[in-house]
């Protein structure tokens, strides 16, 4: 079937808008040199597009058509690729799970909320599937399964899809060695958080269903994606092995000074509350809502920022940042907070890896470098280090 005009005119955006992004982004490097001093060019080239799609805007009517074009029409580009003939690819859907009382007692000023996310989304099923980069592993009996991951993706709660994370769920199998559940949560402005934590909470009550336990269910996220991983461990507190976070979003004020030091490197923009465009408005606030000081208040909220939760009991956890992120020093402060409230015995302990001037959730760069490979290699050897269940 021949593509639809408005389809063709799509692809032809995302073509050129690639184009223009390799053109410009070749041209500065060769010509002025790299952004950041130890930057190879594949890594500038990945910060350069990862930096245009971030930045184009579905409001703005002069980019809207590209916007449209590089959500719609990427993965469809890469999936022209060549792919591993190793990958074992299963889809399913998530049904809503009740929340009982229990589920809600650590819950806070979100516990009202959440009820009421529930109680309309009794009818809900969220897209679903699991990846396996592997030959050899058996996936059709729970019982041989072991240990698998499940990932919670990025995109400041407001993108993000199966799709555009089937290559960064395909890495960290390929890295752990195990099997990763992905899911698509429900996303701002659509709907207000938190929506999408009960939504997380929905997907880790179905790996139970799945046949694994908590201690073999490895969470794992990137930006917001560590988020709400950090969110949800704090609503349940399960007793899984291990916490595995890339890039993990744990402010929202934009304060720390490498907000300002990485503002033109990095490939995010400040988080404005009082911006109706910006991820934390649309987040909180539904399209139109006036800003108040309760929802002010929610900006040091420790599902909302987990750089002020109680981090008492964290389970044994990953994090890597690159040092030219201008979360960078949020980050670090979660995990001297981290490491401070569990200073006694290996539970709880943190192991942070920084990657010299890297920007943003690098990890998931289009062009695999030399430091991507390194940092997926760290990943997979510390799930190994957690041994066997």
């Amino acid at each position: 079937m021949a593509p639809a005009p408005r389809d063709a005119a799509l692809a032809l955006a995302a073509l050129a808008s690639l184009a223009t992004v390799f053109t410009m982004s070749t041209a500065r490097y060769f010509l002025l040199g790299p952004d950041m001093p130890s930057w190879e060019y594949g890594v500038q080239l990945s910060r350069d597009v990862i930096r245009f799609l971030s930045r184009t805007s579905p409001t703005d009517p002069a980019c809207a058509v590209v916007y449209q074009a590089s959500n719609r029409y990427w993965p469809v580009f890469s999936q022209l690729l060549p792919k591993p003939s190793a990958v074992q690819t299963d889809s399913f859907a998530i049904p809503a799970y009740p929340l009982d009382d229990a589920d809600l007692a650590s819950a806070g000023v979100w516990a009202a909320k959440l009820t009421g996310v529930a109680d309309a989304s009794r009818n809900l099923t969220l897209p679903a599937e699991s990846i396996l980069a592997s030959d050899a592993a058996n996936v059709t009996d729970p019982a041989t399964r072991g240990r698998a991951i499940l990932y919670f993706h990025g995109g400041a709660y407001v993108s993000g899809s199966l799709e555009s994370y089937r290559e960064t769920h395909t890495r960290m199998s390929r890295a752990s060695g195990l099997r990763v559940y992905g899911f698509e949560y429900r996303l701002a402005p659509a709907f207000q958080y938190p929506t999408q934590l009960y939504d997380a909470f929905c997907a880790f009550r179905h790996m139970r269903e799945l046949g694994y336990a908590d201690q073999d269910i490895i969470f794992a996220g990137d930006s917001a994606g560590g988020n709400l991983v950090l969110a949800l461990w704090q609503l349940l507190r399960p007793p899984i092995p291990a916490m595995v976070l890339l890039s993990p979003r744990v402010d929202v004020t934009s304060s720390t000074p490498s907000w300002k030091t990485f503002a033109g490197i990095d490939v995010l923009d400040p988080y404005v509350i009082s911006d109706p465009n910006s991820s934390i408005h649309q987040l909180l606030l539904p399209p139109g809502a006036e800003l108040t000081p309760e929802v002010l208040g929610l900006l040091a909220d420790p599902f909302i920022a987990p750089v002020h939760a109680n981090l008492t009991g964290l389970p044994p956890t990953l994090v890597q940042v690159g040092t030219a992120e201008v979360m960078s020093d949020d980050i670090r402060a979660f995990v001297s907070r981290a490491n401070a409230q569990n200073s006694t015995g290996p539970q709880g302990s943190v192991e942070l890896q920084q990657y010299l001037e890297m920007f943003h959730v690098f990890q998931a760069s289009p062009i695999v470098t030399p430091r991507v490979d390194r940092a997926w290699d760290a990943v997979g050897a510390f799930v190994r280090s957690l041994g066997s269940t």
